[in-house]
């Protein structure tokens, strides 16, 4: 009966203030513990603060003689008037100590005689007593009343040692052992409330047929929102759980007694009175409470709010599947909705189609505007073909500026109206960045196949070749793929590039750029850094962009020759205008993955240097992190070489292949240049900015500046500046131009 905290509304004792308090206790109390109150053998009575008689139960009454309205609403002392001055002291202290120590307190023995009134008169009766005084709290931690427990131990007392089997009935005894056995069940009590509270997570329990509450810690007030619960059925108490399947899990449990478990479940709540209904997740468990008889009596809830893990699991499997820029899905899970597309097939009679969309203007774009007019560009082109599609559809990003639609149950001749409508809705769009517009231009390869097709990779190969022809023939186009296309496409790959970039060598119209690398602190000095870019001219003259051609000259092994040739060109300008003295220049010269592996390369770069007098401590080779960790040995060793010359080395993209920074004390470079995909959203995201700012951090202490590439505005070149990046290089702060029109001061 101890410590009981309730939020309380009631006329009785009504008013505003302390009364007002202890009139909502009374109710409380009432509602909850009337029944086992007079239920109770033990003799009770309920005070306020100042002794004021507000209820006695049944017990009581037997062992005093007095009629219940006879005592309501009088002072305790009036009731059962004070023998004397000690016994009132003794019930007056202990009293005071119950309202300033919020604590239980007891007396024994009090020797204090009541009067039984009969046929005769009044009667003194002398009898000693065990007193329990126990307070009873408001919602606001306040004594609101005080709980009055007594129990006759005249005849104990009395008995001495030698004859109290004499006076010891058995009645006696057993009240002697009640008095212990209430004590430890409020010891109990007490015990079980604190585990509820501390219990990690929500808890309840719910009586009867009806689920009325009888327990909840502050854990469940928290979820449900603060309101009354105790003492109501839980249809009463909860009434927006109505249709969410609550009530109907709670009365199975009751009549099957069989627990139910319920991982990550939506519940509704409304926490505030008027306010809307709010989702969480919940984890949890009702446990039937069995009676010795085997019966179920109520159900014990336990659980916890898991509603912030479970939404951080969405979002991160969300990511998971889907491209950060446009919000579609990515290459992976396309790859396993088209697998799973295929195994549908099996034994079925019907057609799925599929699509490679590869944007014609990208490059340009790119090229012109920056990387972040390109991202503006693909999340347009994104929302076009998501906005011309069927929400039923699969549609991904590929990678780059390549997109993927899957058809299902679409027979060929449809999913060619489709892709022409696509096509279209692309050559509408008017890209505008900087008061320039780009024309929208998509080539589109497409296959459609049934059973017996197995293999997704198959699928998407046949779409990506008929992509492929879609652009040789023209672009903007679309190429629906047959069975004789794969050897063509490879023959034209082949021959096409191979000899293309052989005559460029011989014709040299690989031209040299540059981009300028700038230090993001002040007072860094006069000197210009650039890093040399290639572009290739094509045979109408229209430049070409690396990337149409680099993987090519990769996959033939044309990579070292033009190495070598970009090396002559660039140290043949940097003899020339070093001549001039107008100021110190440095260039970055990139060496791809197939020149590491050419075991001349360290000296064809000392003697060349040598040749057009060129200092070596002018000159920084990049090489990517993952050439480099590819063949961490090799590349060590040619590092070593080439740096004994006075060149320095700088490790390019670093990052991109997620590996530890542990390789690093065993490649002595002087440089990292961070991969501009942490760079791109250093301000959005916190995971970016984090990483760049550790990789900082850990080349500052072994000694390496960073430099920070696709630096696309002020902004992110402010951010970079802050958390302790040495160098930046991107469109804020210089676009790709010709080596021969570069300005030589910074």
């Amino acid at each position: 009966m101890r410590h009981v905290r309730c939020r309380i509304t009631v006329e009785q004792f009504g008013g505003e203030g302390r009364q007002g308090e202890q009139g909502r206790m009374l109710r409380t109390f009432k509602n909850h513990y009337e029944s086992l109150f007079h239920a109770s053998p033990n003799a009770y009575i309920l005070l306020t603060p100042d002794l004021m008689l507000v209820d006695i139960n049944d017990a009581h009454l037997r062992l005093t003689g007095f009629e219940r309205q006879a005592v309501l609403g009088r002072h305790l002392f009036e009731v059962f008037p004070v023998p004397g001055e000690e016994q009132e002291r003794l019930l007056r202290d202990s009293f005071a100590r119950v309202l300033s120590g919020k604590t239980e307190d007891k007396i024994y023995p009090l020797h204090y005689p009541i009067v039984h009134r009969n046929e005769n008169g009044e009667v003194w009766e002398d009898r000693y007593w065990s007193v329990v005084n126990t307070p009873l709290f408001d919602e606001a931690g306040k004594v609101a009343l005080i709980l009055n427990h007594v129990a006759d131990v005249t005849y104990l007392f009395l008995a001495d040692d030698a004859g109290r089997s004499r006076f010891a009935s058995l009645q006696d005894i057993r009240r002697a052992h009640l008095v212990l056995e209430m004590s430890a069940m409020d010891s109990e009590r007490k015990r079980l409330r604190t585990l509820m509270e501390q219990a990690p997570g929500f808890v309840a329990i719910g009586r009867g047929p009806l689920h009325t509450f009888e327990l909840a810690n502050k854990a469940y007030y928290q979820l449900v929102g603060h309101r009354e619960l105790l003492g109501k059925p839980v249809r009463e108490a909860l009434p927006e759980l109505e249709g969410q399947g609550f009530y109907e899990l709670l009365d199975q449990v009751y009549q099957s007694g069989k627990p139910f478990i319920g991982r990550a479940m939506p519940i509704l709540f409304q926490q505030e009175p008027g306010a809307p209904l709010v989702e969480r997740y919940i984890d949890f468990i009702y446990q039937p409470i069995f009676e010795q008889d085997g019966t179920v009596s109520g159900i014990f809830v336990q659980g916890h709010d898991v509603t912030e893990a479970y939404e951080l699991s969405q979002q991160l499997s969300h990511q998971a599947e889907h491209d950060s820029l446009t919000g579609l899905l990515n290459r992976h899970a396309f790859g396993l909705q088209l697998e799973q597309a295929i195994r549908d097939l099996s034994g079925k009679d019907t057609v799925h189609s599929l699509m490679y969309l590869d944007l014609d203007q990208f490059k340009l774009v790119n090229d012109t505007c920056g990387h972040r007019a390109g991202d503006e560009f693909l999340r347009l082109i994104g929302m076009i073909l998501r906005a011309n599609t069927k929400p039923t559809d699969t549609l991904a990003r590929l990678g780059g500026d390549e997109f993927g639609l899957l058809l299902e149950n679409c027979p060929a001749e449809t999913a060619g109206r489709i892709a022409e409508a696509l096509r279209q809705a692309v050559r509408d769009v008017e890209f505008i960045w900087q008061n320039r517009v780009f024309g929208g231009s998509v080539s589109i390869g497409l296959v459609s196949f049934g059973d017996p097709v197995t293999n997704p990779a198959d699928a998407l190969s046949a779409a990506d070749s008929a992509c492929f022809l879609a652009k040789e023939k023209g672009r903007n186009r679309v190429q629906v793929y047959r069975q004789e296309d794969n050897d063509l496409v490879a023959r034209w790959r082949e021959m096409d590039w191979a000899g293309r970039l052989r005559t460029a060598l011989k014709e040299e119209r690989i031209e040299l750029y540059a981009q300028r690398i700038e230090p993001l602190s002040n007072g860094a000095g006069k000197a210009t850094h650039h890093e040399i870019l290639i572009r290739l001219r094509g045979d109408d003259g229209v430049m070409v962009p690396p990337m149409a051609f680099i993987p090519a000259a990769e996959r033939y092994g044309l990579m070292p020759s033009i190495d070598r040739y970009v090396i002559e060109k660039a140290f043949t300008w940097l003899a020339e205008h070093s001549r001039s003295g107008q100021v110190p220049l440095f260039l970055s010269i990139n060496l791809s993955g197939n020149t590491l592996n050419d075991e001349s390369i360290s000296s064809f770069i000392s003697e060349a240097a040598y040749a057009l007098g060129v200092h070596p401590a002018q000159v920084c080779f990049e090489i990517t992190e993952t050439a480099a960790v590819a063949n961490l040995t090799q590349t060590a060793r040619l590092i070593g070489e080439i740096k004994e010359f006075g060149f320095r080395f700088a490790l390019d993209d670093f990052g991109s292949g997620m590996s530890s920074f542990g390789y690093l004390k065993y490649l002595p470079v002087d440089y990292l240049k961070i991969d501009g995909v942490f760079i791109r959203h250093v301000l959005a995201d916190e995971v970016d900015a984090a990483m760049v700012e550790a990789i900082a951090r850990v080349a500052g202490v072994m000694g390496i500046q960073t430099v920070a590439e696709y630096v696309e505005s002020r902004a992110i070149r402010d951010v970079l500046a802050r958390i302790g990046v040495d160098y930046g290089q991107g469109y804020a702060i210089h676009k790709p131009e010709p080596l021969g029109s570069i300005s030589l001061f910074p």
